[in-house]
């Protein structure tokens, strides 16, 4: 169908209003390493993981979720699903599962968690420097309820709801967040032109609690202990708002998508993403992206994303009644010998 004014004056609003808000969220170096639940910028998944997260306009199916929840309204089949692991630095790992269920004209509805593996780390104290003999390994993970839906043949809306929880020995903290995302199709009308808008890790502060704040101590003047608890910071999570374009076209013998995306930080320099998909009759696939971050003159030091090159490649193919989907990632790490891959396999019925 084609759209008249109302269709156009929405675009127009969603586009000032998002324009009109990035004021309050321009990046600021100067609040680097201040936010809480860092675990939610670690990115995931296979296909746009592999484009540095530009392509927030045409992202579909449960790949969508972490990106841009609206391209779960994309998902054209019965249920679809993929499972990620990736290796990060120093013998950390990260493994993430999402799974999204058509409901037909009540929309799709998306379940994801991720979690992350440190290993064992040794326990030290003050007198055991060199360790007690114990070992510890914390608990961070993500678990997310998305909805999607096709609100028109041009119109996509989706929003997913997080909660994020992190423990130590004896301390804990958790918050929750909510992400929003739209996508249109065909922008003004150019067959294959694309925009996304989405608003990310919008929610309550994290702050720390439990017995490992409380402590022994001794006031002055006293022949007594006292137990003391130690207060801990309240800090925000690290939202985002993006605003992307995409273009899709098509080669004959398959299509090539080139995206890009303009990422707004409250606790980093903002990013300017650029990435490309060329996809082989609709079953091999060549990605690649790059980001750059946007230095702040006052502070060309300070919140420098080494998030740069990301590329990689997938296959789907049809078995047993079924699209089955495997994607690797490669991004080169600056400053670690660690090279990390991620590896992803989905499936499509």
């Amino acid at each position: 169908m084609r759209f008249g004014k109302i269709n156009c004056v929405l675009v127009a609003f969603l586009v000032l209003a998002f324009l009109g808000t990035t004021f309050l969220y321009a990046g600021d170096a100067d609040r680097v390493g201040t936010a809480g639940g860092t675990q939610l910028q670690v990115p995931v998944g296979g296909r746009n993981f592999a484009m540095v997260g530009a392509d927030i306009a045409s992202t579909a199916s449960v790949d969508a979720m972490y990106w841009n929840p609206a391209g779960l309204g994309e998902m054209s089949g019965r249920a679809a699903g993929l499972f990620s692991t990736r290796n990060i630095i120093a013998d950390i790992n990260m493994n993430y599962f999402a799974a999204g269920f058509n409901a037909g004209e009540l929309g799709v509805i998306g379940l994801s968690v991720k979690t992350f593996d440190f290993g064992d780390i040794p326990v030290t104290t003050t007198e055991d420097m060199d360790g007690t003999g114990a070992t510890y390994s914390p608990t961070f993970s993500t678990f997310g309820l998305t909805y999607a839906r096709r609100i028109t043949d041009r119109i996509n809306f989706g929003f997913s709801g997080k909660v994020i929880y992190e423990s130590i020995p004896r301390a804990s903290a958790s918050a929750f967040a909510i992400d929003l995302g739209i996508q249109y199709k065909n922008l003004v009308d150019i067959e294959g032109l694309n925009m996304g808008l989405c608003l990310r890790n919008i929610g309550t502060d994290m702050k720390y609690s439990g017995s490992a704040m409380v402590t022994e101590a001794q006031d002055a003047g006293e022949s007594y202990q006292a137990f003391r608890y130690r207060e801990t910071s309240s800090d925000q999570l690290p939202s985002a708002m993006e605003m992307g374009l995409s273009y899709v076209m098509s080669l004959g013998f398959g299509r090539l998508t080139v995206s890009s995306t303009f990422q707004y930080n409250n606790f980093e320099n903002d990013q300017i993403k650029f990435g490309a998909e060329l996809g082989i009759s609709n079953m091999l696939y060549v990605r690649g992206g790059y980001a750059l971050t946007m230095t702040d003159p006052d502070n060309e030091e300070l919140g420098y994303n080494v998030y740069g090159l990301a590329f990689g490649g997938g296959i789907k193919y049809p078995i047993m009644g079924m699209k089955a989907i495997f994607s690797y990632t490669y991004k080169p790490v600056e400053y670690f010998s660690d090279i990390s891959n991620t590896f992803t396999l989905g499936f499509e019925l």
